[in-house]
């Protein structure tokens, strides 16, 4: 097969190499960047290149997000009703808002509608829907609605149909709500969607909707995730993208542990195999994920302390220590990351604790990773076992946006401590990878430039600044999307810069971003998105 050489001049090249490299010009050969320099090095010696030309435009590595959820974001933008409250202010207008789908729909068909983190606080009634709310929409269509994948409210035909009664007991780390006066389900459930068998779409289904999930993550620079299939058949509509050379977007994949597969299997590797075969240079299984407590979102992370107005309930953890430990031992034998949901500080303490049960010697080695350490709950001793283990942390830069201030008023930060500590974090060698957790509670929670604007600026959605001493510099914000998100999936020998090496996977933007009032840093246009120097994306 004859070889592609493609030479891309006369643009302002960031390579976000170590040295802050800015150069006019790179080579790319079969997808692959073999030379970086000036436009007159480049263009020597490659005769018969195709030449692009830049035309002056800031070029940046592809953006790397590091923990994605494909399958939930194409229920929340394709499937779904949008519920979110750029939409709705009351539960009233989410029973308007599903009913109306529902007069669209036929009979026995499941109604779905997708709300946002803490939406209780922002509803006129101040609570979400219950069972009652939900009977109103329809008495003929099971219909649910989501806030977070942690909290999922039925109407009374949806609970009838996944079997809910008086007697169906609480999953480990779950939970369903029951009015105290009668002990009859109120209809919201907490981290029991999977344990209950909530609804899902056909991987033909989600195949399609994951196609146009993708188009909008290559509209904003990003090129590669690590993404957290949480049900079989996110993992099979991935596959059957990558099979069919429609994947586009690199993915490092982190499926969740036993509902989409066993601990033999990652012992045995089958998965792994058949995943890693598809399309190897788009596509690999590089860990899988478990849940070691529920989302303080539902009041499920497991902590040390009772929950306000719960005395006595502090959460549950899903697994006792040794099994943590014993967990992390496969994964760590088997070569893969283990990427441990840790939201509570029991929680945060329990992955900790396992991470350094490992010998010294495979500290760091595996790479595992704690996602949302780095939320909260970030005391001195913690931040030095972070280091010790070695584990990567996960926090959400997103997150100070949508949901931080909703931590802050849940616990408060006497319990907390500082929220989102980045500048402590990579002060203490711990580098930040810039990802979203995006499960679609807003229409822009993919897009990494607010959220790079929201670690620099610290300012949510409600214009209020959280902890302005915890702010990074421009340029650590969009190493967290490009060399240090890369790293936190191992694949810092394959994209994350722009070096000779490396694919050729790029963006070109409207400004530059360390040439950007932090400010306006939400503001910048991908015009192109390039992966193996191929042009995936161009803004018309």
């Amino acid at each position: 097969m004859p070889t592609e050489t493609v030479c891309f001049v006369g643009g302002r090249v960031r390579t976000m190499d170590q040295a802050g490299t800015v150069a006019e010009a790179f080579r790319a050969e079969d997808g692959r960047i073999v030379a970086v320099g000036t436009t007159e090095e480049i263009l020597a010696g490659a005769a018969g290149a195709r030449v692009v030309d830049l035309a002056g435009a800031v070029v940046i590595p592809g953006l790397v997000d590091c923990h994605s959820h494909l399958e939930l974001l194409a229920y929340a933008w394709e499937l779904a009703a949008d519920c979110r409250s750029s939409r709705v202010s009351s539960v009233e207008e989410i029973v308007s808002v599903l009913a109306e789908r529902a007069g669209a729909t036929p009979a026995g068909e499941w109604i779905l509608g997708q709300g946002q983190h803490y939406q209780n606080l922002k509803l006129a009634e101040g609570r979400y829907p219950d069972r009652h709310d939900l009977d109103r929409v329809s008495t003929t269509h099971p219909v649910m609605y989501r806030a977070s994948y942690h909290i999922n409210v039925f109407n009374s035909l949806a609970l009838e149909l996944l079997g809910v009664d008086d007697d169906t007991p609480n999953a480990p780390g779950g939970r369903i709500e029951r009015d105290p006066a009668t002990g009859v389900a109120t209809g919201r459930t907490y981290d029991m969607f999977e344990p209950l068998g909530g609804p899902q779409p056909t991987v033909e289904e989600l195949a399609a909707a994951i196609r146009r999930v993708q188009e909008r993550y290559l509209a904003v620079g990003v090129t590669t995730v690590g993404d957290i299939p949480l049900h079989r058949e996110g993992l099979e509509a991935i596959a059957a993208l990558a099979a069919d050379g429609e994947l586009v977007l690199r993915a490092a994949l982190y499926p969740k542990l036993e509902a989409v597969l066993s601990a033999e299997d990652v012992r045995t590797g089958r998965t792994r195999d058949r995943i890693d075969a598809l399309d190897p240079d788009h596509l690999a299984m590089v860990g899988f994920k478990v849940f070691l407590d529920g989302g303080l979102t539902a009041g499920a992370a497991a902590l040390h302390g009772d929950y306000p107005g719960q005395p006595g309930y502090r959460g549950e953890l899903a697994f006792p220590d040794k099994e943590v430990a014993a967990l992390i031992a496969t994964a760590d034998e088997a070569g893969l990351q283990i990427a441990m949901h840790a939201i509570g500080d029991r929680a945060l303490d329990q992955a900790l604790d396992g991470a350094l049960a490992l010998p010294p010697e495979r500290h760091g080695v595996a790479r595992h990773r704690i996602e949302h350490a780095g939320n909260m709950f970030m005391t001195d001793e913690r931040i030095k076992r972070l280091a010790a283990s070695g584990v990567v942390p996960v926090p959400q830069p997103a997150f100070i946006m949508t949901t931080a201030a909703g931590y802050v008023a849940h616990l408060g930060t006497d319990r907390i401590g500082t929220v989102m500590p980045f500048r402590t974090l990579i002060d203490h060698g711990l580098p930040i990878p810039g990802n979203s957790d995006a499960i679609g509670i807003t229409a822009d929670q993919h897009d990494p430039f607010p959220a790079m604007q929201a670690a620099v600026t610290r300012r949510t959605n409600d214009g209020d600044v959280l902890a302005a001493q915890e702010a990074v510099t421009i340029e650590e914000a969009l190493r967290m999307y490009t060399e240090w998100s890369a790293f936190s999936i191992g694949w810092e020998d394959r994209i994350g810069s722009i070096e000779v090496g490396k694919f050729a996977d790029f963006v070109l933007l409207s400004a530059d971003p360390l040439e950007t009032e932090p400010t306006d840093l939400a503001a910048l246009t991908v015009t192109q998105t390039w992966i193996g120097a191929t042009l995936v994306y161009e803004r018309i």
